[in-house]
């Protein structure tokens, strides 16, 4: 009966120990995956602050011209 235990716990020990490698694994593929849809929202951001600075210098060069001529 002990044996019969003891092969019961080893065998579960084994299954723990595929359950989390592959738990492991899975959570470096989210972190990446994660990291990924974080920089996505800064990226637009970016995209549109440089818009909104490149009109504001066009609009000002635009009125300064204006001025001129």
């Amino acid at each position: 009966m002990a044996e019969r235990t003891i092969t019961e716990i080893l065998e579960a020990l084994a299954r723990i120990e595929t359950d989390v490698k592959t738990i492991a694994r899975n959570g470096a593929d989210h972190e990446t995956r994660l990291r990924t849809l974080e920089q996505r929202n800064g990226k637009r951001w970016d995209a549109v602050s440089l818009s909104a600075l490149t009109a504001a210098a066009v609009g000002i060069v635009g009125y300064v011209l204006g001025k001129w001529f």
